[in-house]
Protein backbone atom coordinates (compact mmCIF):
# COMPACT_ATOMS: atom_id res chain seq x y z
CA UNK A 1 0.00 0.00 0.00
CA UNK A 2 2.60 2.50 0.70
CA UNK A 3 4.30 1.84 -2.60
CA UNK A 4 1.22 2.21 -4.21
CA UNK A 5 0.82 6.11 -2.17
CA UNK A 6 4.50 6.76 -2.82
CA UNK A 7 3.67 6.38 -6.66
CA UNK A 8 0.42 8.19 -6.42
CA UNK A 9 1.96 11.55 -4.82
CA UNK A 10 4.70 11.73 -6.94
CA UNK A 11 3.18 11.29 -10.18
CA UNK A 12 -0.45 12.83 -10.35
CA UNK A 13 0.25 14.76 -13.16
CA UNK A 14 0.72 11.03 -14.96
CA UNK A 15 -2.27 9.91 -13.23
CA UNK A 16 -4.62 13.41 -14.31
CA UNK A 17 -3.32 12.81 -17.77
CA UNK A 18 -4.48 8.78 -17.90
CA UNK A 19 -7.66 9.96 -16.53
CA UNK A 20 -8.03 12.04 -19.15
CA UNK A 21 -7.40 9.71 -21.63
CA UNK A 22 -10.23 7.14 -19.97
CA UNK A 23 -13.21 9.81 -19.65
CA UNK A 24 -12.41 10.56 -23.22
CA UNK A 25 -14.04 6.80 -23.84
CA UNK A 26 -16.88 7.59 -21.70
CA UNK A 27 -20.45 7.92 -22.31
CA UNK A 28 -21.12 11.10 -20.24
CA UNK A 29 -20.12 14.41 -21.26
CA UNK A 30 -20.73 17.95 -21.46
CA UNK A 31 -22.00 19.54 -24.46
CA UNK A 32 -19.50 19.59 -27.12
CA UNK A 33 -19.02 23.55 -27.50
CA UNK A 34 -21.48 24.26 -24.52
CA UNK A 35 -23.41 26.76 -25.43
CA UNK A 36 -21.20 27.42 -28.60
CA UNK A 37 -20.10 31.34 -27.63
CA UNK A 38 -16.55 30.20 -26.75
CA UNK A 39 -16.31 28.64 -30.31
CA UNK A 40 -17.86 30.74 -32.50
CA UNK A 41 -16.00 33.93 -30.98
CA UNK A 42 -12.74 31.93 -31.09
CA UNK A 43 -12.66 31.53 -34.42
CA UNK A 44 -14.12 35.06 -34.86
CA UNK A 45 -11.00 36.50 -33.21
CA UNK A 46 -9.13 34.43 -35.64
CA UNK A 47 -10.95 36.05 -38.80
CA UNK A 48 -10.18 39.31 -36.91
CA UNK A 49 -6.18 38.98 -36.81
CA UNK A 50 -6.01 37.61 -40.34
CA UNK A 51 -8.31 40.51 -41.73
CA UNK A 52 -5.47 43.00 -40.39
CA UNK A 53 -7.14 43.80 -36.87
CA UNK A 54 -10.52 44.79 -38.44
CA UNK A 55 -14.16 43.90 -37.86
CA UNK A 56 -15.68 42.85 -34.73
CA UNK A 57 -16.13 40.10 -32.35
CA UNK A 58 -19.49 38.65 -30.59
CA UNK A 59 -18.58 38.42 -26.53
CA UNK A 60 -20.91 36.99 -24.70
CA UNK A 61 -18.79 36.09 -21.82
CA UNK A 62 -15.08 35.37 -20.81
CA UNK A 63 -13.33 37.51 -23.04
CA UNK A 64 -9.65 35.92 -22.33
CA UNK A 65 -11.40 32.69 -22.82
CA UNK A 66 -11.03 33.50 -26.68
CA UNK A 67 -7.37 33.95 -26.60
CA UNK A 68 -6.53 30.88 -24.55
CA UNK A 69 -8.45 28.69 -27.40
CA UNK A 70 -6.46 30.93 -29.96
CA UNK A 71 -4.00 28.36 -30.45
CA UNK A 72 -5.26 25.11 -30.84
CA UNK A 73 -7.91 26.42 -33.07
CA UNK A 74 -5.18 28.65 -34.98
CA UNK A 75 -3.73 25.05 -35.55
CA UNK A 76 -6.44 23.71 -36.98
CA UNK A 77 -8.18 26.61 -38.55
CA UNK A 78 -7.06 25.98 -41.95
CA UNK A 79 -9.67 23.11 -42.43
CA UNK A 80 -12.67 25.22 -40.79
CA UNK A 81 -14.36 21.15 -39.63
CA UNK A 82 -16.12 21.69 -36.25
CA UNK A 83 -14.56 18.42 -35.28
CA UNK A 84 -11.31 19.45 -35.61
CA UNK A 85 -11.81 22.34 -33.78
CA UNK A 86 -13.52 20.10 -30.81
CA UNK A 87 -10.22 17.86 -30.26
CA UNK A 88 -7.42 20.72 -30.63
CA UNK A 89 -9.60 22.04 -27.80
CA UNK A 90 -9.83 19.58 -25.78
CA UNK A 91 -6.53 18.29 -25.85
CA UNK A 92 -5.57 22.10 -24.85
CA UNK A 93 -8.12 21.73 -22.10
CA UNK A 94 -6.41 18.84 -20.66
CA UNK A 95 -3.16 20.32 -20.85
CA UNK A 96 -4.17 23.35 -18.88
CA UNK A 97 -5.74 20.60 -16.14
CA UNK A 98 -2.75 18.67 -15.94
CA UNK A 99 -0.83 21.75 -15.45
CA UNK A 100 -3.09 22.70 -12.62
CA UNK A 101 -2.70 19.42 -10.89
CA UNK A 102 1.03 19.85 -11.30
CA UNK A 103 1.19 23.43 -9.79
CA UNK A 104 -1.83 22.47 -6.82
CA UNK A 105 0.76 19.81 -5.81
CA UNK A 106 3.78 22.28 -5.84
CA UNK A 107 1.89 24.17 -3.23
CA UNK A 108 1.12 21.33 -1.07
CA UNK A 109 5.09 20.78 -1.01
CA UNK A 110 5.77 24.04 -0.62
CA UNK A 111 3.95 24.62 2.45
CA UNK A 112 4.64 20.83 3.64
CA UNK A 113 1.58 19.04 3.82
CA UNK A 114 1.64 15.48 4.57
CA UNK A 115 2.13 12.48 2.12
CA UNK A 116 -1.46 11.24 3.56
CA UNK A 117 -3.16 14.91 2.86
CA UNK A 118 -1.49 14.57 -0.73
CA UNK A 119 -3.16 11.23 -1.60
CA UNK A 120 -6.24 11.61 -0.09
CA UNK A 121 -6.58 14.37 -2.41
CA UNK A 122 -5.59 12.40 -5.03
CA UNK A 123 -8.00 9.90 -4.20
CA UNK A 124 -10.89 12.10 -4.54
CA UNK A 125 -10.11 13.99 -7.51
CA UNK A 126 -9.88 11.04 -9.07
CA UNK A 127 -13.02 9.66 -7.54
CA UNK A 128 -15.06 12.70 -9.14
CA UNK A 129 -13.15 14.09 -11.28
CA UNK A 130 -15.49 16.69 -12.25
CA UNK A 131 -11.95 18.99 -13.53
CA UNK A 132 -11.53 16.68 -16.23
CA UNK A 133 -15.42 16.71 -17.30
CA UNK A 134 -15.70 20.02 -17.66
CA UNK A 135 -12.38 19.51 -19.80
CA UNK A 136 -14.31 17.60 -22.19
CA UNK A 137 -15.68 20.23 -23.74
CA UNK A 138 -14.88 24.00 -25.24
CA UNK A 139 -15.80 25.67 -21.81
CA UNK A 140 -14.16 27.93 -19.91
CA UNK A 141 -14.16 25.80 -16.50
CA UNK A 142 -10.48 24.07 -17.12
CA UNK A 143 -8.72 27.50 -17.79
CA UNK A 144 -10.81 28.54 -14.16
CA UNK A 145 -9.50 25.74 -12.31
CA UNK A 146 -5.91 26.61 -13.81
CA UNK A 147 -6.12 30.15 -13.17
CA UNK A 148 -7.28 29.59 -9.38
CA UNK A 149 -4.67 27.37 -8.64
CA UNK A 150 -2.18 29.46 -10.17
CA UNK A 151 -3.43 32.15 -7.88
CA UNK A 152 -3.18 29.49 -4.71
CA UNK A 153 0.16 28.69 -5.56
CA UNK A 154 1.53 32.44 -5.95
CA UNK A 155 -0.38 33.45 -2.87
CA UNK A 156 1.49 30.47 -0.83
CA UNK A 157 4.87 31.28 -2.03
CA UNK A 158 3.81 34.92 -0.22
CA UNK A 159 2.38 33.38 2.69
CA UNK A 160 5.43 31.20 2.96
CA UNK A 161 8.06 34.34 2.83
CA UNK A 162 9.70 33.30 -0.17
CA UNK A 163 7.84 34.89 -3.27
CA UNK A 164 10.26 37.06 -5.71
CA UNK A 165 9.19 40.57 -7.35
CA UNK A 166 8.25 38.52 -10.25
CA UNK A 167 6.07 36.06 -8.58
CA UNK A 168 3.75 39.03 -7.91
CA UNK A 169 3.35 39.85 -11.57
CA UNK A 170 2.70 35.95 -12.06
CA UNK A 171 0.15 36.51 -9.02
CA UNK A 172 -1.65 39.52 -10.68
CA UNK A 173 -1.82 38.19 -14.06
CA UNK A 174 -3.12 34.69 -12.16
CA UNK A 175 -6.21 36.90 -10.83
CA UNK A 176 -6.35 38.89 -14.39
CA UNK A 177 -6.63 35.32 -15.70
CA UNK A 178 -9.44 34.73 -13.33
CA UNK A 179 -11.32 37.45 -14.04
CA UNK A 180 -10.83 37.04 -17.76
CA UNK A 181 -12.52 33.72 -17.79
CA UNK A 182 -14.93 34.50 -15.38
CA UNK A 183 -16.04 38.05 -16.06
CA UNK A 184 -18.32 37.76 -12.45
CA UNK A 185 -14.96 37.64 -10.46
CA UNK A 186 -14.30 41.20 -11.03
CA UNK A 187 -15.49 42.29 -7.30
CA UNK A 188 -13.20 39.96 -6.07
CA UNK A 189 -10.04 40.94 -8.27
CA UNK A 190 -11.11 44.58 -6.93
CA UNK A 191 -11.25 43.48 -2.96
CA UNK A 192 -8.05 41.48 -3.41
CA UNK A 193 -5.97 44.17 -4.95
CA UNK A 194 -7.12 46.58 -1.98
CA UNK A 195 -6.36 43.48 0.41
CA UNK A 196 -3.06 42.98 -0.66
CA UNK A 197 -1.85 46.88 -1.37
CA UNK A 198 -2.81 47.24 2.45
CA UNK A 199 -0.61 44.74 3.68
CA UNK A 200 2.95 45.23 4.92
CA UNK A 201 5.14 44.00 1.93
CA UNK A 202 8.05 45.77 0.14
CA UNK A 203 6.58 48.54 -2.41
CA UNK A 204 8.57 46.85 -5.23
CA UNK A 205 6.56 44.20 -4.43
CA UNK A 206 3.21 45.97 -4.56
CA UNK A 207 4.45 47.51 -7.95
CA UNK A 208 4.72 44.79 -9.62
CA UNK A 209 1.55 43.15 -8.44
CA UNK A 210 0.02 46.59 -9.65
CA UNK A 211 1.71 45.84 -12.86
CA UNK A 212 -0.19 43.19 -13.73
CA UNK A 213 -3.46 43.92 -12.29
CA UNK A 214 -3.27 46.97 -14.67
CA UNK A 215 -4.37 44.56 -17.71
CA UNK A 216 -7.65 44.44 -16.38
CA UNK A 217 -9.20 47.93 -17.32
CA UNK A 218 -6.76 47.44 -20.39
CA UNK A 219 -8.80 44.07 -21.11
CA UNK A 220 -12.51 46.07 -20.75
CA UNK A 221 -11.27 48.65 -22.95
CA UNK A 222 -9.96 46.22 -25.83
CA UNK A 223 -13.56 44.16 -24.92
CA UNK A 224 -15.50 46.93 -25.54
CA UNK A 225 -13.66 48.17 -28.71
CA UNK A 226 -13.79 44.56 -30.39
CA UNK A 227 -17.49 43.60 -28.93
CA UNK A 228 -20.07 42.99 -31.49
CA UNK A 229 -22.87 42.17 -29.20
CA UNK A 230 -25.39 44.55 -28.50
CA UNK A 231 -25.24 45.91 -24.81
CA UNK A 232 -28.83 45.69 -24.72
CA UNK A 233 -28.74 41.68 -24.50
CA UNK A 234 -26.09 42.28 -21.66
CA UNK A 235 -28.97 44.06 -19.57
CA UNK A 236 -31.43 41.82 -20.48
CA UNK A 237 -29.53 38.67 -19.29
CA UNK A 238 -28.84 40.95 -16.38
CA UNK A 239 -32.07 41.78 -15.22
CA UNK A 240 -33.38 37.68 -16.38
CA UNK A 241 -30.66 36.46 -13.92
CA UNK A 242 -31.38 38.86 -10.76
CA UNK A 243 -35.23 38.21 -11.27
CA UNK A 244 -35.22 34.38 -11.80
CA UNK A 245 -33.02 34.34 -8.16
CA UNK A 246 -35.58 35.78 -6.55
CA UNK A 247 -38.12 33.03 -7.31
CA UNK A 248 -35.01 30.10 -7.18
CA UNK A 249 -36.02 27.67 -4.70
CA UNK A 250 -38.79 30.05 -4.11
CA UNK A 251 -42.40 27.84 -4.03
CA UNK A 252 -40.54 24.47 -4.52
CA UNK A 253 -37.16 24.31 -2.69
CA UNK A 254 -35.80 21.20 -3.20
CA UNK A 255 -36.02 21.11 -7.08
CA UNK A 256 -32.85 21.82 -7.90
CA UNK A 257 -33.11 20.86 -11.76
CA UNK A 258 -31.44 23.81 -14.21
CA UNK A 259 -33.91 25.40 -15.09
CA UNK A 260 -34.10 26.43 -18.75
CA UNK A 261 -37.93 26.78 -19.35
CA UNK A 262 -37.08 24.59 -22.83
CA UNK A 263 -38.71 21.02 -21.98
CA UNK A 264 -41.48 19.59 -19.64
CA UNK A 265 -38.92 20.03 -16.54
CA UNK A 266 -39.58 23.66 -16.35
CA UNK A 267 -40.38 23.97 -12.77
CA UNK A 268 -43.50 26.34 -11.01
CA UNK A 269 -41.06 28.63 -9.87
CA UNK A 270 -39.61 28.94 -13.13
CA UNK A 271 -42.64 29.61 -15.05
CA UNK A 272 -43.83 32.19 -12.28
CA UNK A 273 -40.60 33.44 -13.11
CA UNK A 274 -41.26 34.13 -16.60
CA UNK A 275 -44.72 35.71 -15.56
CA UNK A 276 -43.29 38.25 -13.17
CA UNK A 277 -40.84 39.14 -16.22
CA UNK A 278 -43.55 39.47 -18.81
CA UNK A 279 -45.22 42.11 -15.99
CA UNK A 280 -42.20 44.11 -15.13
CA UNK A 281 -41.53 44.05 -18.94
CA UNK A 282 -45.21 45.49 -19.71
CA UNK A 283 -45.12 48.04 -17.15
CA UNK A 284 -41.92 49.42 -18.19
CA UNK A 285 -43.08 49.46 -22.17
CA UNK A 286 -45.84 51.40 -21.11
CA UNK A 287 -44.80 53.90 -18.87
CA UNK A 288 -41.35 54.01 -20.65
CA UNK A 289 -39.50 53.13 -17.80
CA UNK A 290 -35.39 51.89 -17.97
CA UNK A 291 -36.08 48.57 -17.29
CA UNK A 292 -32.89 47.47 -15.58
CA UNK A 293 -33.32 49.81 -12.88
CA UNK A 294 -36.92 48.98 -12.34
CA UNK A 295 -36.07 45.30 -12.20
CA UNK A 296 -33.11 46.16 -9.63
CA UNK A 297 -35.42 48.11 -7.88
CA UNK A 298 -38.36 45.23 -7.84
CA UNK A 299 -35.53 43.02 -6.89
CA UNK A 300 -34.59 45.12 -3.97
CA UNK A 301 -38.43 45.80 -2.64
CA UNK A 302 -38.82 41.69 -2.54
CA UNK A 303 -35.51 41.14 -0.66
CA UNK A 304 -36.64 43.23 1.72
CA UNK A 305 -40.37 42.18 2.12
CA UNK A 306 -39.95 38.30 2.48
CA UNK A 307 -36.18 38.28 4.84
CA UNK A 308 -37.42 35.07 5.59
CA UNK A 309 -37.86 33.44 2.31
CA UNK A 310 -34.53 35.23 1.20
CA UNK A 311 -33.22 33.62 3.93
CA UNK A 312 -34.58 30.32 2.87
CA UNK A 313 -33.19 30.65 -0.40
CA UNK A 314 -29.59 31.72 0.23
CA UNK A 315 -29.67 29.01 2.91
CA UNK A 316 -30.63 26.06 -0.40
CA UNK A 317 -28.35 28.36 -2.48
CA UNK A 318 -25.31 27.67 -0.50
CA UNK A 319 -26.22 23.57 -1.05
CA UNK A 320 -27.55 23.95 -4.77
CA UNK A 321 -24.93 25.68 -5.74
CA UNK A 322 -22.38 23.96 -4.47
CA UNK A 323 -23.89 20.49 -5.63
CA UNK A 324 -23.80 18.75 -9.05
CA UNK A 325 -26.86 18.09 -10.76
CA UNK A 326 -26.63 16.28 -14.26
CA UNK A 327 -29.33 17.28 -15.49
CA UNK A 328 -29.60 15.06 -18.90
CA UNK A 329 -29.29 12.00 -16.54
CA UNK A 330 -32.17 13.02 -14.11
CA UNK A 331 -34.24 14.32 -17.61
CA UNK A 332 -33.96 10.35 -18.63
CA UNK A 333 -35.88 7.27 -18.48
CA UNK A 334 -33.01 5.53 -16.35
CA UNK A 335 -34.79 4.20 -13.00
CA UNK A 336 -34.55 6.70 -9.61
CA UNK A 337 -32.15 4.11 -7.77
CA UNK A 338 -29.63 5.04 -10.83
CA UNK A 339 -30.47 8.39 -10.96
CA UNK A 340 -30.50 9.28 -7.32
CA UNK A 341 -27.43 6.64 -7.15
CA UNK A 342 -24.90 8.61 -8.99
CA UNK A 343 -25.61 11.47 -7.52
CA UNK A 344 -25.58 10.36 -4.12
CA UNK A 345 -22.26 8.99 -5.04
CA UNK A 346 -20.70 11.97 -6.58
CA UNK A 347 -22.16 14.59 -4.13
CA UNK A 348 -21.07 12.65 -1.17
CA UNK A 349 -17.68 13.32 -2.59
CA UNK A 350 -18.04 16.48 -3.41
CA UNK A 351 -19.42 17.57 -0.14
CA UNK A 352 -16.62 15.90 1.52
CA UNK A 353 -14.33 19.14 0.25
CA UNK A 354 -16.82 21.64 1.05
CA UNK A 355 -17.60 20.80 4.92
CA UNK A 356 -13.76 20.40 5.00
CA UNK A 357 -13.45 24.00 3.59
CA UNK A 358 -15.78 25.40 6.51
CA UNK A 359 -13.82 23.66 8.99
CA UNK A 360 -10.34 24.40 7.83
CA UNK A 361 -11.21 28.13 7.06
CA UNK A 362 -12.13 28.01 11.25
CA UNK A 363 -8.73 26.45 11.72
CA UNK A 364 -7.23 28.79 10.00
CA UNK A 365 -9.08 31.84 11.49
CA UNK A 366 -8.54 30.07 15.24
CA UNK A 367 -5.11 29.71 14.58
CA UNK A 368 -4.90 33.51 13.15
CA UNK A 369 -3.24 33.05 9.64
CA UNK A 370 -5.47 35.34 8.39
CA UNK A 371 -2.80 35.84 5.76
CA UNK A 372 -4.42 32.83 4.24
CA UNK A 373 -7.87 32.88 5.84
CA UNK A 374 -9.39 36.62 4.28
CA UNK A 375 -8.39 36.14 1.02
CA UNK A 376 -9.82 32.76 0.52
CA UNK A 377 -12.57 33.57 2.62
CA UNK A 378 -13.05 36.82 -0.01
CA UNK A 379 -12.86 34.08 -3.13
CA UNK A 380 -15.37 31.68 -1.55
CA UNK A 381 -17.18 34.06 -0.21
CA UNK A 382 -17.98 36.15 -3.45
CA UNK A 383 -18.39 33.21 -5.48
CA UNK A 384 -21.22 32.64 -3.36
CA UNK A 385 -22.97 36.04 -3.09
CA UNK A 386 -22.62 35.85 -6.53
CA UNK A 387 -25.04 32.99 -7.35
CA UNK A 388 -27.14 34.19 -3.90
CA UNK A 389 -28.17 37.14 -6.11
CA UNK A 390 -27.89 36.07 -9.61
CA UNK A 391 -29.22 32.53 -10.96
CA UNK A 392 -27.48 30.15 -9.14
CA UNK A 393 -25.02 27.26 -11.59
CA UNK A 394 -22.86 24.64 -10.40
CA UNK A 395 -20.39 26.19 -13.14
CA UNK A 396 -20.56 29.61 -11.56
CA UNK A 397 -18.70 28.07 -8.45
CA UNK A 398 -16.33 25.68 -9.99
CA UNK A 399 -13.23 28.46 -10.08
CA UNK A 400 -13.61 27.74 -6.54
CA UNK A 401 -13.27 24.25 -6.77
CA UNK A 402 -9.08 24.34 -6.15
CA UNK A 403 -9.61 26.06 -3.06
CA UNK A 404 -12.10 23.44 -2.10
CA UNK A 405 -9.18 21.17 -2.59
CA UNK A 406 -6.26 23.32 -1.01
CA UNK A 407 -8.56 23.62 1.63
CA UNK A 408 -9.22 19.92 2.48
CA UNK A 409 -5.42 18.95 2.45
CA UNK A 410 -4.50 21.76 4.58
CA UNK A 411 -7.92 20.03 6.85
CA UNK A 412 -5.95 16.45 6.45
CA UNK A 413 -2.50 17.92 7.28
CA UNK A 414 -2.98 19.52 10.23
CA UNK A 415 -5.11 16.29 11.58
CA UNK A 416 -8.10 16.80 10.62
CA UNK A 417 -11.09 15.73 13.84
CA UNK A 418 -7.90 14.45 15.32
CA UNK A 419 -7.96 17.57 17.71
CA UNK A 420 -4.41 16.29 19.20
CA UNK A 421 -3.09 16.16 16.12
CA UNK A 422 -4.77 19.19 14.96
CA UNK A 423 -2.88 21.17 17.94
CA UNK A 424 0.76 19.75 17.39
CA UNK A 425 0.46 20.70 13.79
CA UNK A 426 1.00 24.02 12.63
Amino acid sequence: MKKIIDFAIKNPVLITALLCVVFYFLPFKPKPFGDGQFHTGTQQLIEYILNGFQGNINIDKGFLTLFCYLIPYSVVYAFHNDDLFFYSGVIFNCIFVCLAVYYLFKTFSLLHFTDKAKFAVLLLMSLFPIHIYYAMGILGEAFGFFASTMMIYFWSKHYNGIAQKRDYLFLALSIVLLYGIKPSMLPFTFVMTLYFLMLKTPKVNKLYFALGIAFIPIFILVERSLDDSNFEFKNRVFRNQILWSRYELRDEPFNWLPQHGQDKFASGDYLNNLKKRHELDSICKVNNYDRTAYFIQWVKNDILSNPGLTARQYSLKFFQAQSFIISPLMKSDKSKVVKYGIHIYINAINYVLVFTGLFALYRLFRRKKYLLFFPFLFFWGWGLLYVFVFHSEQRYMFPVRPLLIFLFAYWVSTGGFNKKAALSTS
